[in-house]
């Protein structure tokens, strides 16, 4: 039965694949833009810069003065057949157009000091394992994850780089923030992940350690179903001047946590939410995004990530909206929560990048 429902479920879902499409009304509403560089200001000092870098799904670089971190590292998109038949391959091509969208804002892999992975489905890690094998990343880079995430990438580690998120997160009203440096710290806050389609939620548990322990070629055949989304975690970003949090990031995976979606309000005592960068993917399927969290952290604006059709290949030609994904619902949850957080016009506060397209946020 199991089977069957899992089936039309491929079925319906390679039905709006084809019916996906260009962001045309996201574009006329100024949401959505064709740019590659966008810059904000969201504070009176001009002097003061971080960089956000989207990439696709969640693949984020954030990047404040020679401090690096990269989110999810994926790019190599395969086709909704391929994956639905769990037959998924590193893809080169795909990969070499990531990479020259960083290197176009002068930015490498080996600058990158640390990765996050928010949970283990192909699309938010497949493409870590080809930058360990190939050394195109610095050799004590870290990579912050769960068990699962550890299972995937079991032969590709070196000694101690990996480092279990399961063992930072929030434990007796103490927060455990990682520091990349005295100017830049993160916050591991535990997530969930929204339903695929209405109720069915696919791919949930903890990745086989037997399977994975043939995954030892990053070019190698795999199967996308393998990879089990494990624990999901959030990310709240501090950067810091004089040990003062003077901008902070929240990158949101989707879903919402078991209190309703919404973070520790001590943090937001501390300092509010300056730039939220939040998921679109299957929020209609939620009951809490995005009102929810936008109400209480009420960020001064919202990167909209995960819009993309990443069944599709990666590139500039061809994008596409996500399957499934009713993106009217999220925008009128966001508008009928403008008494207690008001804009004007939904561009004001949302923006939806292309991938490889460099944020700039002056504060």
């Amino acid at each position: 039965m199991r089977n069957i429902i899992l089936f039309l479920v491929i079925v319906f879902v390679y039905s709006q694949c084809a019916s996906s499409r260009y962001p045309k009304k996201y574009e006329k509403l100024g949401i959505f833009s064709k740019d590659t560089l966008k810059e904000y200001s969201i504070g009176k000092a001009k002097d003061n810069k971080v960089s956000i870098q989207y990439l696709g799904c969640n693949n984020y670089i954030i990047k404040y003065g020679t401090d690096v971190i990269c989110i999810d590292p994926f790019f190599s998109n395969n086709s909704f057949i391929k994956t639905s038949s769990g037959n998924i391959q590193f893809k080169q091509k795909y990969f070499n157009i990531g990479a020259s969208y960083i290197n176009k804002n002068n930015i490498s892999f080996k600058d990158i000091d640390a990765f996050f992975i928010s949970h283990s489905h192909y699309d938010h890690i497949f493409d870590l394992p080809y930058l360990l094998q190939t050394d195109s990343v610095k050799p004590d880079v870290k990579i912050y994850g769960d068990n699962s995430s550890k299972t995937v990438l079991q032969n590709f580690l070196k000694p101690n780089q990996f480092i279990n998120a399961e063992n930072l997160v929030k434990k007796d009203s103490v927060n455990k923030w990682v520091y990349i440096s005295s100017n830049l710290r993160i916050l591991i806050i535990p997530s969930t992940h929204a339903s695929h389609y209405k109720k069915i939620h696919i791919m949930k548990g903890n990745c086989d350690s037997n399977y994975f322990k043939g995954f030892t070629n990053a070019c190698q055949k795999v199967n996308a179903h393998r990879f089990k989304e494990g624990q999901n975690y959030s990310f709240l970003i501090d950067i810091l001047e004089n040990n003062k949090v003077v901008c902070r990031i929240l990158n949101k995976t989707n879903g919402c946590e078991l209190n309703n979606g919404l973070i520790d309000a001590k943090l937001l005592e501390e300092h509010p939410v300056d730039i939220a960068l939040m998921q679109i993917a299957s929020s209609n399927f939620t009951n809490c995004v995005p009102q929810n969290l936008l109400t209480q952290t009420k960020p001064k604006q919202v990167i909209i990530g995960h819009w993309e059709n990443f069944f599709k290949p990666y590139g500039k030609q061809n994008i596409k909206t996500i399957p499934l994904t009713n993106f009217n619902v999220f925008f009128d949850r966001a508008t009928a929560i403008k008494p207690e957080w008001p804009f004007e016009k939904l561009s004001d506060k949302f923006f939806m990048p292309r991938p490889g397209t460099m944020i700039n946020f002056y504060y």
